[in-house]
């Protein structure tokens, strides 16, 4: 009865931890977002560059530095493309922009 007492009160423990704990995106996201960070400083969508900038200051700690320079290439490749895309084209990155950069807090 008292080992059940006691996995209990550590169950209970770890998952109001876990939930008190806001996610971390995982490397392939924070990839995902440095792209979006991109379009957002190039202007596309109209998105908020500088919540953009710190969501990504903010998940930047702590990474591996391949990770930090992967994600620097990411965000100039966006920018790149965003200023010599064609006007279909700049429909398309805002497309993007609207859809899968809403969750990274653009």
């Amino acid at each position: 009865m008292r080992i059940t007492a006691v996995i209990v009160a550590l169950a209970a423990t770890v998952a109001s931890t876990a939930h008190a704990q806001p996610g971390r995106l995982t490397d392939v996201e924070y990839l995902q977002a440095a792209r979006c960070a991109g379009l957002a400083e190039a202007g596309v969508g109209g998105g908020d560059a500088a919540s953009m900038k710190a969501f990504m200051k903010a998940e930047g700690r702590g990474r591996a530095a391949y990770i930090a320079d992967k994600a620097d290439a990411n965000k100039a490749d966006a920018q790149r493309a965003a200023k010599r895309a064609s006007t279909e084209r700049q429909a398309t990155l805002a497309a993007e922009f609207a859809g899968a950069c809403q969750r990274y807090g653009s």
